[in-house]
């Protein structure tokens, strides 16, 4: 069962909050192609509009600043161009 629009904007408040409270440095990425392989493009559970409720919701709710980040990566969360993305913010988190 896919989630709804209004479902992923409730998760981007919810996950927003979370990140708010991390006291350590935080990049959270936004895979803009798609956040599971059924969510592709194609794919039965791609819904455009959920995916931008839950990030549009993300960017309403995190308060950003230099420790802590969200990031739109334009790839889906399984494509190797993702991968790099995640391996690139770990390295500005870690400092390596």
């Amino acid at each position: 069962m896919r989630t709804t629009p209004e479902e992923n904007r409730r998760m981007g408040e919810w996950i927003g909050q979370k990140l708010n409270a991390c006291p350590g440095p935080v990049r959270f990425l936004l895979p803009e192609g798609g956040v599971s392989a059924i969510d592709a493009p194609g794919q039965p559970f791609h819904d455009p509009e959920a995916d931008a409720a839950l990030f549009e919701a993300l960017e309403a709710t995190v308060e950003q600043t230099d420790r802590r980040q969200l990031k739109r990566v334009p790839h889906n969360v399984n494509d190797p161009e993702f991968t790099q993305a995640l391996i690139q913010a770990f390295g500005e988190v870690t400092g390596r």
